[in-house]
């Protein structure tokens, strides 16, 4: 095989290749007797059809083979011996055709990584949150645990429903043109936020515990929250079938033994504050993360070879729909031509932040133990409830291993990133922090490895 190799961009090579005849007509001849084994044609015993019957009949399917056969083996072997770093299948420019008794000639366009050259990345000009959590943050918090330790009890001592009630309701009627019949309907009289419909906790207010058949009606604002409720007319007959008053701790020490997180009101309230620090530090280092990467792509617009961009915008894509709850694409049906343009931008600047991120990891030799493995597999088996060792087999047998190796391994990079970034203190970031780069998909970043499978690689589809 004579090979020459050309460069066409820093993304780009061009395979110009030539298979002398021989070794063509060679592999025609072991198509042709592969062929016959398993034909069966008229006039002649199963595999017994002499090769010059089956090139009359054959002769464009098993050419056009052994055509591709050569094309990829071809590129197989100049992969492999110039290292060019191919990360897609050659796309065929010119020739490619069996021609009898001529060698097999053709070029292809074969995409590459390309060198990434990341010099000066120190001093990126990123901002910070000032980590700060206000009283009123801890008040809701702990205002959210006294919901969850409320126990709903026997109403005693009063004959009719009040507020701060939960009502359970028999309900028939309609609402616009939707029946509804509900034999037990929860209505939380102190919930506004959960209110079916507009009017129906005050109509259930007040009435007495043994309600039968009391009707309600009420046309429902046109502007109402509930898109599928707009503008419409419910017509409700009800019955109270249980109701039950809500017993609400107190804020005392009491309230705080009971949550488990403290022995004292005052050590409730430390715990409650320490939590959502910690749950505000994990979001501004995610958002110093995200901020160094996009200063990271801004500053260096490497070439990025296409077929990996299409790559980034089809993970992104299923990424997206799985945040608004959809079953991913497999076929990518949904990502038009009109879609995908839209999203390039953002798939371009994903797989630049690889590659830098990658090239500053290599350039650093950052590393990731299998001391650093194991803690992240525990914590994943601590959040599925399995040992350690079975997960970490699960992942090991699944490939999944590597590719938490490898997300683990761009986290590291992302800290230096921002360690070695030029950082101002802000109480409110100038630009607002995203899921992700660019206007598109989230990138890969994971300030959280604790949730099961929540591991970013090249090949995951999340």
């Amino acid at each position: 095989m004579q090979l020459r190799i050309e460069d066409v961009s820093p993304v780009e090579k061009k395979l110009i290749v030539e298979i002398p005849w021989a070794t063509v007509a060679d592999r025609l001849g072991v198509a042709y007797r592969e062929l016959g084994k398993g034909v069966a044609l008229k006039g002649f015993r199963k595999g017994k059809a002499p090769r010059s019957v089956l090139e009359q009949i054959y002769a464009p399917r098993v050419h056009a083979e052994v055509a591709y056969q050569l094309v990829r083996e071809s590129f197989f072997t100049a992969n492999q011996q110039h290292q060019l770093g191919a990360v897609a299948e050659p796309r065929l420019e010119e020739g490619g055709q069996i021609k009898k008794g001529e060698p097999f000639a053709f070029a292809a366009i074969v995409e590459i990584k390309g060198e990434v050259v990341v010099d000066g990345w120190q001093g990126l000009a990123i901002e910070r949150r000032r980590l700060k959590v206000e009283d009123a943050e801890v008040d809701k918090a702990i205002e959210a645990l006294r919901k969850e330790h409320t126990e709903l009890v026997p109403i005693e001592g009063r004959t009719e429903t009040a507020p701060g009630d939960v009502v359970i309701v028999h309900v028939v009627g309609s609402i616009g043109e939707h029946p509804i019949d509900q034999p037990r309907f929860g209505v939380d009289l102190d919930d506004p936020e959960r209110e079916p419909v507009p009017g129906l906790r005050a109509a259930l207010t007040g009435v007495p515990l043994d309600t039968k058949d009391q009707v309600f009606e009420v046309d429902i604002p046109a502007d109402h929250t509930d898109e599928s409720l707009r503008g419409r007319h419910a017509h409700l007959t009800m019955s109270v079938v249980e109701a039950r008053a809500k017993d609400v701790p107190g804020l005392d020490d009491d309230f705080a033994k009971d949550t488990g997180k403290a022995d004292t009101f005052d050590g409730l309230r430390a715990a409650v504050r320490k939590e959502l620090e910690d749950r505000e530090a994990a979001v501004i280092k995610s958002e110093a993360r995200q901020a160094a990467l996009r200063a990271l792509v801004k500053k260096f617009q490497i070439p990025v070879a296409s077929s990996l961009v299409d790559r980034a915008v089809e993970m992104q894509y299923n990424r997206l729909r799985q945040m608004i709850g959809m079953p991913p694409d497999r076929e990518g049906t949904g990502l038009t031509a009109e879609l995908r343009e839209k999203m390039k931008p953002a798939g371009a600047d994903e797989v630049r932040g690889q590659l830098l991120l990658e090239a500053i990891a290599d350039g650093e030799q950052i590393v990731v133990s299998d001391d650093e493995i194991m803690v992240h597999v525990t914590q994943a088996a601590k959040a599925r409830n399995v040992p350690p060792a079975r997960l970490r087999a699960e992942w090991d047998r699944d490939g999944r291993l590597d590719s938490a190796r490898w997300s683990l391994r761009q986290d590291k990079v992302l800290d230096l990133l921002v360690e070695r970034a030029s950082v101002t203190e802000v109480d409110t970031l100038s630009e607002p922090a995203e899921a992700g780069l660019g206007a598109g998909g989230p990138i890969a970043t994971a300030p959280d490895h604790g949730d099961e499978g929540h591991v970013h690689g090249p090949d995951c589809n999340h």
